[in-house]
């Protein structure tokens, strides 16, 4: 009998849960198999990322791409649809539910009735599934190849295999600061910023984001009047969604030609060769020549960006946007082709300029920002230099090259997901970095075999995977529910195969 772990109950562990227990039904192996689900949280399906009871806490996602299921990614709009449909409070939409943008609490309750559905249907057939609410803190490998997994419930527990997804991983930056209680350091859950922070206080909101905007909304959805300003380097705000991506066809930069590229040129496509593919087919598409430099949006004014961005997404979005959202099945593919130093030359390059154009804002929350930044509750700083604490003044001092000093009374750290295996604050993930469980790629995450989503590394052994944040850096899209259960259906296949009698199914 083979006990498999899913260390974390978020949307990620939820996902594989379900995925496991679907293939294990398939296979027969009631007699060969058993799952452990370990979530410090009492209900399980929801995480950091779908738990917020902030109605206004929207997807940054269409219901079309949402589905839990790896081969249905329209589950969730159907289920939306016999569920009361865009007409719900908690749905936004001007179209239909296939491009709606939910709460996140609502998702969150689909997740959650999901994995309960399928977790009675291992019952049925007699797959055990234990529930164990405690947290994960080490893991240690055993001379029969075994798991030991400790926990702060001071229990351990023995498994065959490991499925690492402890969801949003939370920054350890700017430790200097943590014991100040006027410092919050996640925006997540947001009782706690809530609970810190006057309604009359300023605000500062380190980041400019979807996690800051999402910070921006929780203030002000609970009465905050105070002043609020974002700070990050470039101060760039994400392009705006549409509700309905017009259709965008390419003709150059598609699998197919870089593929070709692959084969004469005999070596990985480089970041150059892909933006001059890119560019030809902007072009194309706009019917003359673009004014690539024109736009660079770095400490640009955002609110004339903003309402050009609402205005473009409320005609079904741009070359750029549609592009972008076309790529979406793609990226990840092109990404694997691509060498380590491309990689590195494309984030340095264009990263972030990709970013804010393929993880774009929901029209809804985009026209609020507008209205916040106009009455002057808002604003948003590029060029933030330091950060440091006035203790004769109890605030915090933020230095910008552009406006100069700032003073708040507030500092919210919403920079977003943590990125590299050592600036993520979790006790299990410290610990397996520092026994070599766990092996930093360069750009981010933990290595893996993407095939497979197996962690390779000194000491880890074969039975230890990840998923969702902690593989960033070697898979694109890491962020999106549709891009992680697809690979999570890569990773329950493998461990499938393992467990069933001589590999065969």
């Amino acid at each position: 009998m083979k006990k498999i772990a899913i260390i974390g109950g978020g949307a990620c562990g939820s996902a594989a849960l379900i995925e496991l227990i679907i293939q294990s039904i398939n296979a027969r192996l009631e007699q060969q198999i058993s799952f452990v689900l370990i979530e410090r949280s009492e209900k399980a399906g929801y995480g950091l990322a779908f738990g917020s009871k902030q109605r206004t806490h929207i997807l940054n996602t269409q219901a079309d791409l949402m589905g839990i299921y790896a081969h249905e990614p329209t589950h969730f709009a159907e289920w939306l649809k016999e569920h009361g449909g865009k007409y719900r409070s908690d749905v936004k939409s001007e179209s239909d539910e296939e491009n709606a943008y939910t709460s996140r609490l609502l998702y969150g309750h689909y997740v959650a009735e999901q994995l309960q559905e399928t977790i009675k249907k291992a019952e049925e057939k007699h797959i055990k599934v234990e529930r164990i609410e405690a947290e994960a803190f080490n893991i240690n490998r055993l001379e029969n190849e075994k798991l030991r997994i400790h926990l702060t419930n001071n229990d351990t527990t023995e498994v065959d295999e490991v499925l690492l997804a402890p969801g949003t991983p939370k920054p350890n930056t700017f430790k200097e600061f943590k014991d100040h209680l006027n410092y919050i350091d996640f925006p997540w859950p947001t009782k706690r910023l809530l609970e810190r922070t006057g309604k009359k206080d300023h605000v500062g909101i380190l980041g400019t984001s979807l996690s800051a905007i999402d910070t921006v909304m929780s203030l002000v959805d609970n009465g905050h009047t105070g002043e609020i300003t974002m700070f990050s380097p470039d101060g760039m705000l994400p392009r705006v969604q549409p509700d309905e991506n017009n259709i965008f066809e390419r003709k150059y930069l598609t699998l197919s030609n870089i593929h070709k590229l692959k084969r004469e040129h005999g070596k990985p496509p480089r970041a150059k060769e892909l933006f001059r593919l890119f560019i030809k087919d902007i072009e194309e598409a706009e019917g003359k020549p673009v004014d690539w430099k024109s736009l660079n949006r770095d400490a640009k004014d955002p609110l004339p960006l903003l309402k050009y961005d609402i205005r473009i997404a409320e005609q079904g979005g741009d070359a750029l946007l549609n592009m972008a959202y076309a790529m979406r099945y793609d990226t990840s593919t092109i990404w694997s082709w691509m060498s380590l130093h491309e990689q590195i030359i494309f984030t340095k390059w264009l990263g972030r300029h990709w970013t804010i154009t393929r993880h774009a804002i929901p029209l809804y929350n985009a026209k609020r920002l507008v209205e916040l930044i106009k009455k002057g509750q808002l604003e948003i700083i590029p060029q933030n230099n330091d950060v440091s604490f006035l203790k004769d003044k109890n605030c915090f001092k933020i230095t910008t090259g552009q406006d100069g000093i700032f003073e708040v009374d507030q500092l919210v750290n919403a920079t977003g997901s943590a990125t590299k295996l050592e600036e993520m604050k979790n006790i299990l993930i410290e610990n397996l970095v520092k026994k070599q469980y766990l092996k930093p790629h360069p750009i981010g995450g933990a290595v893996i075999n993407p095939h497979t989503m197996q962690c390779i590394s000194e000491n880890g052994g074969s039975h230890i995977y990840a998923v969702g944040h902690l593989v960033n850096g070697m898979l694109m899209d890491v962020n999106a529910v549709w891009f992680n259960v697809k690979t999570i259906a890569r990773l329950a296949s493998e461990i499938i195969f393992k467990t069933s009698a001589n590999g065969h199914v």
